[in-house]
């Protein structure tokens, strides 16, 4: 039986009639992808999944288009009139789904109906059609699932292309060379200045490491990866690639780098993963295993040591102030109940100073580089300092009204920031405020924002008084201005 997952890059310049005489300047992919296609019409798959990155794509879960055909053209890249239509495999596509949801694993399965009510459409993107260009002039004769990633944990993504791997095999009667994977996605988009992306050093350390996770079949080491590197390196293919290495999870197979170049500023990789191995060579645990003494089998136990083992690292780097919210914010989501301070955890300076100091404070939680949840006070509502802290790391993890509350499964996952804000003074004009220094608050009646300094996203003083107008409400006439400054703590 032959398992395969194809790894494909989607830009559309590539294709003749879009790129023209441009496309010779990535005449290595476009080599890379007419190989790919080729093997793909040798195997003849009755259905192609394809994850692409360039679909609905949501903060929290994984979208999966649900439609008897599929459509798209390349009008946004102005050539309308060149589009694909396909069947979908109906049967596969709900069985996938049916299994992340009795997983509980957060998953959209769009329709017509709900794409309606997000504002969005159920259709085939250019992360799909670029590869199905080149796989239909050699072969056309099947159906397709679509699948995009959305901004999950790294590991929940190898997870989900096991779980893939598992339905297919039920659904073809333990015969997976029904079913090929393509994995759509391009590498770094900051390799030059004349790209995307202004040059950012993080680019093509990012297409080494992945190009060296294929050649050695070690997934591991993209997992390694940090939100801020995988964030500077500026990529889209990470997690459609780390499916495809999910659903090999369990087998000895193959693997290759067809062909790597980055020619406009963009990594272009064209690459496979191949088994042809027998059901005997799959792991009958959930275990590492190995063959002739050195084929990986399952890396899943691995993946949760390695989750374990950055969790840990990161708790060992917070200080007293994170520290004491991320108890409170841990304690609560497993009882439901305010945090009592045990004080041999924290340093007796720390205690001392909170327990005699009141102030507002603010308790930010983020998840994969997204807020997961931010509740805080502008001047203090408790006794002392340590209960504020416990207070809004409580209400930031279940009241934020933007997010649901945070759930046990997610506490590994969590990075967790503090504030702690000086007294506000009212200033005259926006000529005394600094975007990095200073906090802002605005006032008109009884309406109020505020917006806390050196804020990602946020370069200029009418980006920051803007936004906290906008959060309180405030569309015109006069309003009042103060400043503060906060003091920080986080983890580097």
């Amino acid at each position: 039986m032959n398992t395969n997952v194809m790894f494909m890059p989607h830009p559309p310049i590539i294709i003749d009639s879009i790129g023209g005489i441009e496309k010779e300047k990535a005449r290595s992919t476009i080599e890379g992808m007419d190989i790919l296609a080729k093997k793909v019409a040798t195997l003849k798959p009755e259905t192609i999944i394809f994850i692409s990155p360039h679909g609905n794509c949501f903060s929290n879960g994984t979208c999966i288009l649900m439609k008897d055909e599929l459509s798209g053209d390349f009008g946004q890249f102005g050539h309308k009139r060149l589009g694909f239509k396909k069947k979908v495999n109906t049967e596969l596509t709900q069985k996938i789904y049916d299994c992340f949801d009795d997983r509980h694993i957060t998953s959209i399965l769009m329709d017509v109906r709900l794409a309606a009510s997000y504002n969005v459409e159920v259709k085939l993107d250019h992360g799909v059609m670029v590869p199905m260009s080149f796989i239909d002039q050699y072969y056309d004769d099947y159906r397709i699932v679509h699948i995009t990633p959305g901004q999950t944990p790294l590991e929940d993504n190898y997870y989900l292309g096991k779980l893939i791997r598992d339905m297919v095999e039920d659904y073809t009667d333990e015969d997976p060379s029904k079913v090929l994977i393509v994995a759509s996605g391009d590498m770094s988009h900051a390799l030059l200045d004349s790209g995307p992306y202004a040059f950012n050093e993080s680019g093509p350390v990012f297409d080494e490491v992945m190009k060296d996770a294929i050649t050695n079949k070690n997934p591991l080491e993209l997992l390694k990866l940090s939100q801020k590197f995988i964030e500077n390196c500026a990529q889209c293919g990470l997690r459609s690639y780390l499916m495809g290495f999910g659903f090999m999870d369990g087998f000895v197979y193959e693997s290759k780098v067809v062909s790597y170049e980055g020619p406009f500023g963009v990594g272009y990789l064209t690459g496979y993963l191949e088994s042809n191995d027998s059901a005997e060579t799959k792991s009958n645990s959930m275990n590492r295993g190995r063959i002739n003494g050195n084929t990986s089998l399952s890396y899943i136990d691995q993946i949760k040591d390695l989750k374990s083992g950055q969790y840990k690292e990161r708790i060992s780097k917070e200080d007293d102030y994170i520290k004491l919210a991320r108890e409170s914010i841990e304690f609560y989501i497993h009882h439901t109940q305010k945090y009592k301070i045990d004080e041999s955890k924290f340093s007796k300076e720390f205690l001392n100073e909170c327990k005699n100091k009141r102030a507002g404070a603010f308790v930010s939680i983020h998840k994969d580089g997204q807020l997961r949840g931010c509740i805080g006070t502008t001047e203090s509502t408790n006794d002392n300092l340590l209960d504020e802290i416990i207070y809004n790391g409580i209400s930031a993890c279940s009241s934020d009204p933007r997010f649901n509350a945070i759930e046990e499964k997610e506490i590994q996952d969590l990075e967790i920031k503090v504030d702690i804000l000086g007294e506000s003074e009212p200033i005259e004009s926006m000529d005394e405020l600094d975007v990095i220094k200073y906090g802002v608050i605005v006032e008109q009646g009884y309406k109020r924002g505020l917006l806390l300094p050196n804020l990602d996203g946020i370069h200029t003083v009418a980006e920051q008084v803007s936004i906290a107008k906008q959060k309180a409400a405030i569309e015109s006439g006069v309003f009042k201005m103060y400043r503060f400054q906060v003091i920080r703590h986080e983890v580097e």
